[in-house]
């Protein structure tokens, strides 16, 4: 039994961040594709302090570069950028509800695509931001909201639930 969380989460990561650079391109045709690390992310980012969901973005996009080859760092900011979203949507009101995560799959994809274009445009790389938007950011904002909606129950339930405070009457 795991009992460091961070062994957990980089378990996860390091799992979702092969799949993602290995097997979700032979399986799954383009245009878009989910972004497994960064729904492990998202979900992170929603369900715990944001310092935690900084580090899961950190040590999730530098192993998703490692494993596809791009620019080292580069993801990890991009989803980083994600991080105060997700959070920021995360009241306990709407922790219960699938609406908020998945309103933070699409909007959070779209906000780590457009992140990751800038990024690539200061390193010099050229983005054709029409064909960026309707082959890559919207097809991947579908895949990861319906990719939210089935994994967020279920990560959801796994993660360890705070201790209440006792009332005092």
């Amino acid at each position: 039994m795991l009992r460091k969380p961070w062994v957990r989460a980089l378990g996860v990561l390091g799992l979702a961040a092969m799949l993602q650079a290995t097997w979700i391109p032979m399986g799954i045709p383009d245009p878009g594709r989910p972004n497994l690390v960064f729904l492990a992310v998202a979900t992170a980012a929603f369900l715990a302090p944001p310092e935690e969901g900084l580090g899961w973005a950190l040590a999730g996009g530098v192993l998703l570069d490692l494993f596809s080859g791009g620019p080292i760092g580069l993801s990890a900011l991009a989803l980083m950028a994600v991080v105060p979203l997700a959070h920021g949507l995360s009241r306990p009101v709407f922790r219960g509800r699938l609406i908020m995560p998945a309103l933070v799959a699409a909007v959070g994809t779209l906000l780590m695509e457009g992140v990751r274009g800038f990024l690539l445009m200061a390193l010099q790389y050229l983005v054709d931001w029409n064909t960026v938007f309707q082959q890559i950011m919207l097809p991947e904002a579908l895949w990861n909201t319906m990719g939210m909606l089935l994994l967020y129950p279920l990560l959801r339930a796994l993660r360890p639930r705070p201790e209440r405070p006792a009332l005092r009457g």
